[in-house]
């Protein structure tokens, strides 16, 4: 059998896997997606950290794969348990084949018997944690008959026979019984081990002495324990050290020296196939964990329907910030409802100032780059294709200007998005040429609508330039226009006080009402000081 993968399909390769990668990775930091799909650093150990940017994929056939295989997790979560304590149990498999070595020790032979231990403990936990019910995605699948194959072996069940005959478990031995044999001055002639035990020495107490608690059998000492490394030199306790070594090495070396063939065997050929499933795990786990906790807090988080990438599609009902869900800063999050169509491939947003359009313009980015991670997305429901990229141009600080000016930083850093940008790709642009006059903001801003319909992306674009919404014709009448652009608005939920509902709908705005509903809220309309209005 092929190596399981749980994230791409049987015979899935790495040049394929090349070609569907995405054009760029700095959205996830501008979406704020690894505080969502959080991936714990296992450098300490030695392994290497993973990175979010290594799991997006364009490629549908994967996506669908490994949504099947999300589903399994988020509907059966005794199988998500099992994946969450199969991490440390692999961590230290892994650990082990790296400390393992030719040279036969002590050190490595009992290690080599732990790891058949680990490895059993491992197979019965899957055994016993996803068998019960047969998976409905391929990828989990695959998994269960590769755990029944290797739990029904012949071969498997020996070692498990073999394992339990061994009068001790050489992964939980605690401490030695020692023998000393001495001369008529006392002094030290021989020495060795009389017993391996499972359970740890400790001081006796007054008790043990009277009730006599101190014989052979006991574990209870006549003396405190003495601390080796705190109240010998250096060299003593070293010396202790040795010796023990030595000792445990002349018992136990005939004993492991004739098992060690079973155990090199079974490291080599039957413990690779959970390392190579490690970093499947590990995200999986980060994925299902984000799924879980927003179902937890009362989010809808839905499985999304993949629509072919020529398709265009980005429809979403019920679409939310999940940052803002899962850090509980609004007391209600708002759900909205978007899509493209002939006659909306990009938006323009308007509305009144902190009425929610970043949040939802964040929301559709999401949801976005957690479908090309094969995750469900912040919504009650979706269809989206895949997008080759997702660009932003965000606020960013003057720090790395090195001489420009900011609105001269920000044309440039936009002309680079613009070239790289085709129409399988989407544009999310927040507040851009704010630092301007609202003349040269207008003025370049219609420059670029006018080239993003020509390229036909998809995005949204924030802006306080109201004039650019009555533009519409003008920019979907270029010759060569592929992508129509139309209005998204901010509402208020009550324009006499200027309350925001935070709903974003599809309308056409009246720049002078935003201004009307804020003059309103604060008192600064004349009606308010005994003046008629003129209108």
């Amino acid at each position: 059998m092929e190596n399981i993968s749980l994230l791409y399909p049987l015979g899935y390769r790495e040049e394929k896997r090349s070609s569907h990668r995405m054009k760029n990775y700095d959205f996830i930091k501008e979406l704020q997606l690894d505080t969502l799909v959080v991936l714990i650093s296992d450098s300490y150990r030695g392994m290497a950290n993973l990175r979010l940017q290594d799991f997006f994929t364009t490629d549908e056939e994967v996506l669908r794969y490994r949504l099947d295989v999300v589903e399994d997790l988020v509907g059966h979560r005794e199988w998500y348990e099992v994946f969450c304590k199969a991490i440390p149990a692999i961590q230290n498999i892994s650990d082990l084949r790296r400390a393992m070595s030719s040279d036969f020790s002590i050190e490595s032979a009992l290690g080599s018997i732990r790891f058949l231990e680990m490895y059993i403990e491992i197979v019965d936990m899957f055994a016993q944690g996803i068998l019960s019910v047969k998976a409905g995605s391929e990828g989990f699948r695959a998994l269960q008959e590769k755990v029944k194959e290797v739990s029904g072996s012949a071969e498997y069940c020996s070692l498990k026979e073999e394992l339990s005959r061994e009068e001790t478990n050489f992964g939980l031995v605690k401490s030695l019984t020692l023998g000393i044999n001495l001369d008529e001055a006392l002094h030290v002639q021989e020495a060795g081990i009389v017993s391996v035990n499972m359970e740890r020495f400790h001081p006796g107490t007054v008790m043990d002495k009277l009730l006599k608690k101190m014989g052979k059998d006991s574990m209870a000492l006549m003396t405190p324990l003495f601390p080796i490394n705190r109240g010998l030199h250096i060299g003593d306790a070293k010396a202790i050290e040795t010796t023990t070594r030595s000792a445990l090495n002349t018992i136990f070396a005939r004993t492991v020296k004739s098992f060690e063939p079973a155990v090199q065997k079974y490291f080599s050929v039957n413990t690779s196939w959970f390392v190579q499933m490690m970093e499947d795990i590990r995200f999986l786990t980060a994925g299902v964990k984000f799924i879980l906790d927003m179902k937890e807090k009362g989010f809808a988080m839905c499985k999304p329907e993949i629509a072919s990438m020529r398709d265009k599609r980005c429809d979403l009902t019920g679409v939310y910030n999940p940052v803002l869900a899962a850090k509980d800063v609004e007391k209600r999050v708002v759900s909205n409802s978007f899509a493209y169509d002939e006659d909306g491939r990009f938006y323009l947003v308007t509305g009144p100032n902190h009425g929610g359009k970043s949040i939802f313009a964040y929301s559709i980015g999401m949801a976005q780059a957690l479908f090309q991670l094969g995750l469900y997305v912040p919504a009650q429901k979706a269809r989206i294709s895949p997008a080759t990229g997702i660009f932003t141009h965000f606020p960013v600080s003057d720090e790395d200007n090195y001489g420009k000016g900011r609105l001269e930083s920000e044309c440039a850093r936009l002309g680079k998005i613009l070239g790289m940008l085709e129409e399988t790709d989407i544009l999310l642009m927040d507040e851009s040429f704010s630092s301007t006059s609202g003349m040269e903001a207008g003025y370049i801003a219609s420059q670029v609508l006018a080239s993003i319909g020509g390229i036909g992306c998809g995005g949204i674009y924030v802006t306080h330039i109201h004039e650019l919404t009555q533009k519409l014709e003008e920019y979907n009448g270029y010759t060569g226009n592929r992508g129509k652009i139309d209005n998204l608005v901010a509402q208020m939920e009550n324009k006499e006080n200027g309350i925001r509902s935070y709903r974003v709908e599809r309308a056409t705005p009246d720049g002078l009402s935003y201004a009307k509903d804020i003059a309103a809220r604060y008192g600064l309309l004349c009606e308010s000081y005994g003046l008629a209005s003129k209108e």
